[in-house]
């Protein structure tokens, strides 16, 4: 548990920055190099088609300032949502409202990435580096992108250097623990033509001491009496990681409205798996890594005629992961325990189109179509599976606008998942603005959703399900988002309250006479609601002072109402395993000149990781809360921009958890140098 020693420690950093003045969110982040920007003023114009949508947009200063971080920390510290990880370089997944990262769907550039096998997207995979645009669309908004986001979706892109001419920035990392980091990006644009280069390279033995909480050394006299204890302090063992990507844009501005984009993302990241805490087998030598190999590539044209917007798209995805498990057993033998691979291929098509039918109606529609094709296989046990599926989507909105103030969405979709089909999901959205002063607006929306099983849920063996049925259930929205500006300062706020009732839940289970595997089954009702509400607010003092903060809040109880029906079952009523119901994150920003401060705090309360909510130490994951502080200073000269950085993480030194047994790090730092050179070379 938390001591409030600490806790008064991690809110007097927040009140020490807080109170001396201002600054805009376009301030350059700590991590990345820093650029003066001069102020501009924006308006917001709400789109016709956004009605009643429930949505986050991250700025582009939030991606910048983690540049060494993966999307799933800068969500961490910028957004409502929970973040499952066990350390930096290790699988980290994203959770909407109280539901399981399998309800959260991903699209990169328009192409859905989860995968098909278990249904996930690994976020320590994608570094904040590759990404320019981020959305969070929350429950039932995000059937405009995707069926299946039953929580919500979380919408990323990339994007061309808008500068003339030939552009280039490399940033140097090197931290804790012997990291090493490396970010480097090129540009070129002339008359329309664009084409970028971006790489990213991180590298760390993954080695840091800890103090082990979940193991206790006792100390004796000489009549063998215990007569103290300790939590013995031991090393992360067997934690290297080697991530690289690459990712190549390029594309052509239309002149006469439109555009023609190509992004091909490869990656390559090899990961050893540590030992538990509560692992006890000593030193001897064990092989226990994954290695996977990632491209993704994703073409796009782009139209506006008159009234009529269109998009199509054709993605390409091929991954290849293999993960092997074996130890010494001895004599130079080794035993291998798994030694397993799964290749992936999936082929995406997208078409959409926007039809401005006047000032007021807005017909929008949407069709997918995507293939997906899967090898997994165990040279050990000897088992495995071949499977292909077909998926298709069929999306149709209409958006109406009955007087100025106020807006209204029906929306219709119909999913096809191999010879499934859905029943029609209907989705209702509306909102109206009640007072133009503060731009305070009231929302509300109402839909069906459905989540097919995953291919692992149907044909994993042993275990595997062909007869799952559909998760499907009814979600209800409603909220109100405001904003206001004055005398140099702003403030925005956003709330809503959620509701929704999913049917057919599906969890794995011992299964089998023996009870020695799993199987996913149909079992559960799931119970999910909630609050979310965030804060921003930003002020500027004498124009050299900046401040801003932003804070974000949520309250997500998620309960299992009908148990699993099996004999000593106790999970009926109780919160879902590893979702917290309450979580929170604080991030603020104070500037002045070139000199930048930045903190980042979160929190997130107990997780059970028993159904049936135990309160014992190895029945759930204690509460915890996270600082981390960046300094950092710009130098201008004639030739070129400099940054230099210094992020300390985990400030306060904490012994935390965040997945039972896995081992975080304490007190950590980072230094940063980027150079931005000024060519100046713009092609006439």
């Amino acid at each position: 548990m938390m001591s409030v020693r600490r806790i008064i420690m991690s809110l007097s950093v927040a009140m020490t920055v807080m109170p001396y003045a201002a600054a805009s969110r376009g301030i350059p982040s700590a991590d990345t190099s820093a650029v003066r920007i001069d102020s501009a003023s924006v308006t917001a114009v709400r789109s016709l088609g956004d009605a009643g949508i429930f949505a986050t947009s991250l700025d582009s200063m939030a991606l910048k300032e983690n540049i060494s971080m993966s999307f799933a920390d800068v969500l961490a510290y910028n957004s409502s949502v929970f973040i499952r990880q066990s350390g930096r370089a290790s699988l980290s997944t994203i959770s909407f409202r109280g539901t399981s990262a399998s309800h959260t769907q991903v699209l990169w550039n328009g192409m859905e990435i989860n995968s098909p096998m278990s249904g996930m997207t690994d976020f320590s995979l994608i570094p904040a580096f590759l990404t320019d645009r981020a959305e969070l669309v929350h429950g039932t908004s995000s059937l405009r992108y995707a069926a299946g986001g039953i929580g919500g979706a979380v919408i990323l892109g990339t994007g061309p250097d808008l500068k003339e001419g030939l552009s280039m920035q490399f940033i140097q990392g090197i931290g804790s623990f012997l990291t090493v980091d490396d970010y480097l990006r090129i540009g070129y644009r002339h008359k329309g033509f664009h084409a970028s280069l971006r790489t990213v390279f991180s590298f760390s033995p993954g080695r840091f001491p800890y103090v082990n909480m979940d193991k206790k050394v006792n100390e004796y006299d000489d009549d063998m009496n215990i007569i103290s204890s300790y939590h013995p302090r031991e090393y992360n063992e067997n934690g290297k990681y080697r991530d690289w990507h690459v990712l190549l844009e390029t594309g052509y501005d239309i002149p006469a409205g439109g555009d023609i984009r190509l992004a091909v993302w490869r990656l390559g990241s090899y990961r050893q798996l540590p030992k538990l805490t509560v692992d006890y087998s000593g030193s001897g030598d064990f092989i226990n890594e994954q290695d996977e190999n990632t491209l993704r590539a994703v073409a796009t044209y782009s139209k506006r005629a008159g009234d009529v917007n269109i998009c199509a798209s054709a993605g390409y995805e091929l991954s290849g992961v293999s993960y092997d498990y074996a130890f010494d057993a001895g004599n130079g033998n080794w035993s291998s325990m798994t030694d397993s691979y799964s290749r992936t291929h999936a082929v995406h098509v997208k078409c959409n189109a926007d039809w401005h039918l006047s000032d007021r109606w807005l017909l929008r529609s949407s069709l997918s179509v995507s293939r997906q094709m899967i090898e997994s296989y165990d040279d050990v046990s000897g088992q495995g599976y071949d499977a292909g599926r077909t998926d298709a989507g069929l999306y149709v909105s209409l958006s109406w606008k009955p007087v100025e103030r106020a807006g209204l969405t029906l929306a219709v979709r119909e999913e096809l998942a191999g010879d499934r089909l859905s029943y029609p999901i209907p989705s209702f959205n509306a909102d109206m603005l009640v007072w133009r002063p503060a731009m305070l607006y009231l929302k509300c929306s109402v839909a069906r959703n459905y989540r097919f099983p995953t291919m692992n849920d149907m044909y994993f063996i042993p275990g595997g399900n062909p007869g799952l049925r559909p998760e499907n259930g009814f979600s209800y929205d409603a909220g109100y988002s405001l904003s206001k500006d004055w005398s140099g300062c702003s403030v925005a706020a956003e709330g809503t309250w959620f509701d929704s009732y999913i049917n057919d839940w599906i969890i794995w289970l011992p299964y089998g006479n023996r009870k020695n595997f799993f199987t996913p089954l149909n079992l559960l009702q799931v119970h999910a609601y909630g609050v979310e509400q965030e804060v921003r607010f930003s002020a500027e003092f004498r124009k050299k002072w900046k401040f801003s903060l932003n804070g974000n809040f949520t309250w997500s109880p998620s309960r299992n109402m009908s148990g699993t029906g099996m004999k000593g079952d106790m999970s009926s009523g109780q919160q879902l395993v590893y979702i917290p119901e309450y979580c929170a994150s604080v991030t603020s920003s104070l500037s002045f000149r070139s000199w930048r401060l930045l903190y980042k705090w979160c929190w997130y309360s107990r997780r059970y990781v028993m159904t049936s909510n135990e309160d014992a130490p190895s029945g759930s994951v204690p509460p915890y809360f996270m600082n981390d502080i960046t300094l950092a200073k710009s130098l201008d000269f004639k030739v070129a921009e400099i940054s230099l950085s210094l992020a300390v993480r985990n400030l306060f030194n904490e012994n935390y958890v965040t997945v039972l047994s896995r081992p975080m790090p304490g007190i950590n730092f980072e230094f940063f140098a980027g150079i931005t050179p000024k060519w100046n070379r713009h092609v006439k």
